[in-house]
């Protein structure tokens, strides 16, 4: 599963937590280590006589959903809020947050010890790193897109926000034939979900007014969750599209975040 949170890098040197490191511009990451090392499901050291001298391990940092209705009044959405809390340069006040993780891929490891992504990912799971139970190995295109709406299915039960799936290549020797493109593998692709939609009521209908003085109608909504967002204003795009939805002062709507951004209504319940 693609999880909506916040990319980190575990740096083990003969098995000790060495640096811990966020994206950062996407070249250089910020060094986040102390803070990293509040999440107590983290393992500090690895005791394992077969872990390699340098094993680079990544993943993802969020905020289950049921932990961030506790704290929501202080930030935007659990993504913000798992991001803001890596970077307070206080881990006592990242400490206070409620972060989880997901380890799901690798970098160095010297010696490689792995031929597949499984083999690798049940292995850090024997070492005690938290592993996505949903993983797991398809085989052909069918039971690719018969997990995919499995998984779709259950999106919305999930404690954690989710906006697609990972494919990967299982095989490592193969992941390393196919190679990357300037910005991302070849032997990876994420497939999205369809955007997550909700319904709501329009208590007015606004214009605004661009940089290039372009106007916009935008419809003044009932705040409503969607994709983990709390959703007050929708865009109508233009007049044309509001004559072609029949959108009007008082409709029940339903409206999704386009591409999981943007908000815009999709239908009017008639």
């Amino acid at each position: 599963p693609k999880i909506d949170g916040i990319s980190a890098t575990l740096i083990y040197e003969k098995g000790l937590l060495s640096k811990g490191l966020s994206r950062g511009d996407g070249t250089i990451g910020e060094d986040i280590l102390e803070n990293l090392k509040t999440i107590s499901s983290i393992p500090k050291k690895i005791n394992s006589s077969d872990v390699p001298n340098l094993l680079e391990i990544r993943c993802e940092i969020y905020i289950g959903k049921k932990d961030f209705i506790k704290i929501q009044d202080n930030f935007a959405n659990p993504r913000n809020a798992a991001g803001g809390s890596l970077r307070q340069k206080n881990p006592k006040d990242t400490a206070k947050i409620p972060l989880k993780y997901f380890a799901y891929g690798f970098g160095a490891v010297e010696p490689m010890k792995f031929l597949k992504q499984s083999e690798f990912l049940k292995k850090i799971s024997y070492w005690g790193f938290k592993i996505n139970p949903l993983s797991q190995i398809t085989t052909g295109i069918d039971e690719i897109e018969n997990h995919h709406l499995k998984i779709e299915s259950l999106r919305q039960t999930l404690d954690y926000d989710i906006d697609g799936l990972v494919y990967k290549i299982n095989d490592l020797t193969l992941q390393k034939r196919l190679g990357n493109t300037s910005n991302s593998p070849r032997w990876a692709t994420a497939y999205k979900f369809s955007a997550e939609k909700a319904t709501t009521k329009i208590h007015d209908i606004i214009i605004q007014v661009g940089r290039t003085g372009a106007i916009t109608p935008v419809a003044k909504v009932d705040p409503v969750t969607v994709g983990g967002v709390v959703v007050s204003n929708a865009t109508l795009h233009n007049e044309d599209e509001i004559r072609r939805k029949d959108i009007r002062i008082g409709d029940t709507i339903q409206i999704q975040r386009a591409g999981d951004v943007i908000p815009q209504v999709v239908s009017v319940d008639i």
